[in-house]
């Protein structure tokens, strides 16, 4: 009984001290997990103090090209535009106004037309002084460019972002003034009958005044008469103000197609607009003129260097092949924003009424599924017409954001193909595209949609003409899918006079109007020991009436040639009569220098600088259009479609990056600014005060739309800031310790 009493009170007992030793122990643990807080928030305040009480203010900003600084305004913007013959040339002058005592960038962004070239770009500053600019390779301009802003120079650089967009970049002095004249060049061409030609109106930000100058002239020099679409009722400006003649009659006139108004003449036209902020004024604006009758074998041109061949043939007006036209138009839901659909059906109620009997057409929607409703085929008769028209009136915009576009494509194709197949051995078949939005269902890889379609047409039966969207269709897989098939492709563009539904209208009467002639072949020849080299297309799958073909390319003449030598130019095509063929000869002209010694500058004539600076233009177009089509269409298809100048210098394995290098060859002989390759950038004048080497640059105030002009951080700056970052990263990591060390203890407890 004793012995169990006492292991009763050794058991109290030891239960007692095992009680006191756990809340020794728990008061421990507490202890730590409130040492470990207090050293957790005491991290926390110390990298607060550190870094909110640094001495050092926000890291400096250092300017990079690219975006505007500080405050700037352009003050004065005049047009000043000649078109002769085939060349609208336009010189635009801009005054770029400082606020800020350091040296500030303002970033101009221009629409220019189509088919355009930079030619020339010159800046003067406020004391007379006046640089040039010259055509370097892109990231040399930019370096050079870089340089005139840190030296408070006035200075420039252009380069193109798109096919028709390009940034015009303005280095201006401390409270200074940089006037810039940029000249740019519209190569045209016949369309419809007529030529039309686009001006440059304004930029896309506003300007205080607005000065534009237009003639037109033919091919001899003599004033012809012509339209020019800005619609001066709309906008307006008062009519009376533009130009009388010296018995203060009237010689602009204005003309009413449906709800615009044009401007008509065969004078000069200098309107000033003082306070254009007031009106909306178009950025770009067309115009467009009857040329001289070309002859009916073509017109050609040759000199020791180059050749153009112009070719219409008049005759055959009237002699219209029959058409398959298969309407393929986009009404996924992104076609309904910018009223984008409606746009299109207006074109296509247009596009049906120029249909004849003799035309067979089907209309295909497509949006989430490859035909989402289907009209026809049918034949281009009046009551079909009416029944189509119908059809499209009716059509809206699908519930879904998702656009099939491989599935509309061969399903469309599979249909064309089976109308060819029941039609006359003259009739063309036509896949004509609208389209508004990228492919994001089924199938969307463009290469792998281009290689179904190519293999879908094999044969080429069938023509893709695509119009697109900029910013929401996929322009460059349109562009490769017409390219493969024979066809042209366009972007519809915003900001014009010509409007979405008119663009499409034009686009599709200018090529698939009427057609005269299928697969179009133009060949040159030249006897001896000269030789035509880097020829631009010289195959066309038709022609419609009004349209001209134009082929151009460079001729190789040896120096030392004592003969005289003729340049022939055989054009051959498919009519409703069977094969025609048309041949001219011209003699070559001489000019001194070779292709590859001569520039064309001053000891050439300008019809022989104009004919290398045009060939260029296109060559350069045509070798670009054809390298980023590589990134879709296999290799070996791209190097069919063209051949290089001088093969025996590119390896076989590098082929289309040849492409690429002989397009910057020639935009840096030819001093173009072309995509992607080349930009201009005027070049120090020593004779030029320097403001300061150094030059303090803005970089507070707002770019022209409104957005922040902060640039990059310079090496100084650079270590500040990762400094700072460095001093983060420790807080945290003390932060991180201090939690781990709680969770250890926590664990362990």
């Amino acid at each position: 009984m004793e012995q169990s009493e006492a292991d009763t009170a050794a058991t109290v007992t030891t239960d007692a001290i095992a009680e006191t030793k756990k809340k020794h122990k728990r008061f421990i643990v507490m202890l730590t997990i409130g040492c470990v807080i207090a050293v957790v928030i005491l991290s926390i305040v110390l990298c607060v103090v550190l870094i909110g009480n640094r001495s050092s203010p926000e890291p400096a900003r250092q300017w990079r090209p690219g975006f505007s600084t500080g405050v700037s305004l352009i003050t004065s913007y005049a047009i000043d535009a000649q078109v002769r013959s085939r060349l609208a040339t336009t010189e635009l002058t801009m005054e770029v106004a400082n606020a800020l005592n350091c040296s500030s960038v303002h970033v101009v962004t221009l629409q220019l037309p189509l088919h355009t070239r930079v030619t020339s770009l010159q800046t003067t500053a406020d004391d007379g002084c006046t640089s040039t600019g010259v055509v370097q390779e892109i990231e040399d301009a930019k370096d050079t460019f870089e340089e005139q802003v840190a030296q408070g120079l006035p200075g420039a650089f252009v380069e193109a972002d798109d096919a028709f967009t390009y940034s015009l970049q303005v280095s201006i002095p401390p409270l200074g003034v940089t006037t810039v004249q940029l000249v740019v060049e519209q190569i045209l061409q016949q369309q419809l009958g007529e030529i039309f030609f686009d001006i440059p109106m304004i930029p896309n930000e506003q300007v205080d005044r607005v000065v534009l100058d237009l003639s037109v002239e033919d091919l001899s020099g003599n004033a012809v008469e012509y339209v020019f679409e800005l619609d001066v009722v709309t906008l307006g400006l008062d009519i009376d103000n533009i130009d009388t003649d010296s018995n203060g009659n009237k010689t602009i006139f204005t003309s009413s197609t449906g709800d615009k108004n044009s401007l008509s003449t065969s004078s000069a036209i200098h309107l000033d607009i003082p306070d254009a902020r007031q009106y909306d004024l178009p950025r770009v604006v067309q115009g467009r003129y009857t040329p001289e009758v070309l002859p009916e074998s073509g017109l050609l041109y040759a000199d020791d260097r180059c050749f153009e061949h112009f070719f219409v043939p008049d005759s055959l007006e009237g002699q219209h092949m029959p058409r398959n036209i298969h309407f393929l138009l986009d009404t996924s839901r992104s076609m309904q924003y910018d009223d984008k659909l409606s746009k299109a059906k207006k074109a296509m109620t247009s596009l049906i009424e120029t249909l004849t009997p003799r035309d067979t057409f089907t209309i295909q929607t497509f949006g989430e599924l490859g035909t989402e409703e289907l009209w026809g085929s049918g034949p281009g008769t009046p009551d079909e017409k009416e029944e189509a028209t119908d059809f499209v009136s009716s059509l809206n915009a699908t519930k879904y954001y998702g656009t099939n576009l491989n599935e509309a494509l061969l399903e469309g194709m599979l249909r064309a193909k089976s109308t060819a197949e029941k039609s006359t051995e003259d009739a063309v078949t036509i896949l004509f595209v609208i389209s508004g939005s990228y492919a994001s269902e089924g199938e969307t890889s463009p290469s792998k949609i281009v290689k179904h379609v190519y293999e879908l047409n094999r044969e080429g039966i069938i023509k893709i003409f695509a119009m697109g969207f900029p910013e929401d269709a996929d322009l460059e897989l349109l562009d490769a899918l017409a390219l493969l098939t024979g066809g042209v492709s366009a972007p519809i563009l915003r900001g014009s006079t010509t409007d979405v539904a008119a663009q499409i209208v034009d686009f599709f009467s200018s090529w698939l109007g009427n057609i005269l002639l299928s697969d179009v072949n133009v060949d040159l020849a030249v006897a001896g020991s000269a030789r035509v080299v880097g020829e631009t297309p010289h195959s066309f799958s038709m022609l419609s009436a009004g349209y001209e073909v134009v082929v151009r390319g460079l001729l190789e003449v040896p120096d030392n040639l004592a003969t005289d030598l003729q340049l022939r130019a055989i054009t051959s095509a498919g009519t409703l009569m069977g094969v025609s063929e048309w041949e001219t000869v011209v003699p070559i002209q001489k000019q001194g220098g070779s292709s590859r010694k001569n520039n064309g500058d001053d000891d050439r004539s300008s019809t022989a600088a104009l004919c290398f600076q045009s060939y260029a233009h296109a060559r350069v177009t045509q070798l670009m259009r054809l390298y980023e089509a590589s990134n879709f269409i296999d290799h070996n298809l791209i190097l069919e479609l063209v051949t290089l100048a001088h093969p025996e210098d590119c390896d076989e394995e590098q082929r289309v990056e040849c492409l690429k290098r002989e397009a910057l060859a020639l935009a840096l002989e030819a001093k173009l600014v072309a995509q992607g390759l080349t930009a201009m950038v005027t070049v120090e004048n020593e004779t030029c005060q320097k403001i300061v080497e150094g030059a303090e640059i803005c970089l507070d105030g707002t770019t022209p739309n409104g957005g922040s002009g902060r640039g990059s951080y310079d090496a100084g700056s650079s270590e500040s800031y990762y400094s700072s970052a460095r001093e983060k990263s420790h807080c945290d990591v003390s932060i991180l310790l201090a939690l781990l060390v709680l969770v250890a203890t926590l664990f362990q407890w």
